[in-house]
């Protein structure tokens, strides 16, 4: 109506003058995870009495008695090198020549997660071939829900496995984990590539199922709330700690697993040192000098790395929203994890002079 003219146009100019909030759209896609006990295991499903395994001459580790009782959460701990890795091959039977009796337990059946698992993936078959290949009858149906809950949606089940990052190929292959039936889960480093919502996912599933646990990480975040039993692997042998892994900090009076590898750096290096120069000539009691700043100069620089990194993880944690949309934060960061890498190796190659020259 004409008479209306008037104040339709006043309410137009009220409304244009309103401030404008856009508000992004919610991400209600998350990755769905349970892990399902199957049946029940015998009492013990892993028993290991007097084991031991060497390479050559190099003993990784010996007389290692340990019980994994029906239902515990168990976490291997200590720094790279000591076996725990190693142990969980045993195990798997991946590693056949070691001494010693190891025994599975009745009925169990044993879902494993490797350190490398994504690298068992056939880079040349699709999501979803790789799939219906591990798939049984009576989940064959399921594979592509399973697929889709796992963030693979659509016409990405046939896309192939070698164009998928790090933490797609892990998803995917914690995805087939699920498709056999398990009532033992041996998982070595699961959360390599992934961030930290699929860590959170992982962690809750992990902490619901039913079944016996037997988990490697460095990752202390990761391990809280994970475990009652905490072996820790030193010096060629393995320690028991009848709680979790703040406990087991607690009484290596360490604030992470960082910490305490750096400790046992200093200690080992100091006696080879001392050992070093009361044996050798003094061109290599100069060298050995050379190495050890040089060493003491790589802790310095992993210790630096170290808290930057930590730095980053909170800041992920506080706002991770802000921060996935910012390509170059994240690109500073893994700059800064594969820096990290390197640093350890590096120390591990200088470390190894030391022991020669003391040789």
């Amino acid at each position: 109506k004409a008479t209306k003219a008037v104040q339709v146009q006043s309410r137009i100019k009220q409304l244009e003058k309103i401030e404008r909030i856009e508000v992004d759209e919610e991400d209600s896609s998350a990755l769905r995870l349970k892990f399902v006990c199957s049946s029940r295991s015998g009492s013990y499903p892993v028993i290991c009495e007097d084991v031991e395994k060497r390479y050559g001459n190099h003993i990784v580790f010996h007389d290692v008695n340990l019980t994994i009782n029906r239902g515990e959460k168990v976490a291997f701990v200590g720094k790279n090198g000591e076996g725990k890795s190693t142990l969980v091959k045993c195990i798997m039977e991946e590693i056949t020549d070691y001494t010693g009796k190891l025994k599975l337990g009745h009925n169990v059946q044993i879902g494993y997660f490797a350190q490398n698992q994504a690298e068992y993936l056939d880079g040349e078959k699709t999501l979803l071939d790789t799939m219906l290949e591990a798939a049984t009858d009576t989940n064959r149906s399921k594979v592509r829900d399973m697929l889709g809950a796992f963030l693979f949606r659509g016409d990405e089940v046939e896309k192939k496995v070698k164009v998928l990052s790090g933490g797609e190929r892990n998803r995917l292959a914690l995805c087939k984990l699920l498709l056999q039936p398990i009532n033992v889960l041996v998982m070595d480093e699961p959360t390599n590539h992934l961030d930290i919502k699929s860590k959170n996912v992982l962690k809750a599933a992990l902490q619901q199922f039913e079944g016996t646990l037997l988990l490697v990480s460095h990752d202390r975040d990761f391990l809280q709330g994970m475990s009652n039993i905490v072996y820790e692997f030193k010096d060629q042998k393995i320690r028991e700690y009848l709680g979790d892994i703040n406990f087991f900090l607690e009484q290596k009076n360490a604030m992470n697993m960082r910490e305490i590898e750096k400790k046992d750096v200093v200690v080992n290096a100091q006696s080879q040192n001392a050992k070093a120069v009361k044996s050798i000539s003094y061109e290599d009691q100069k060298k050995a000098k050379a190495l050890q700043n040089k060493l003491s100069k790589i802790e310095s620089q992993i210790q630096q790395l170290e808290k930057a990194i930590q730095a980053d993880d909170k800041a992920l944690a506080s706002n991770y929203d802000k921060h996935i949309e910012d390509a170059t934060f994240f690109a500073a960061y893994e700059k800064k994890k594969k820096e990290l890498e390197q640093l350890l190796e590096d120390w591990e190659i200088v470390q190894l002079e030391i022991e020669e020259l003391n040789s």
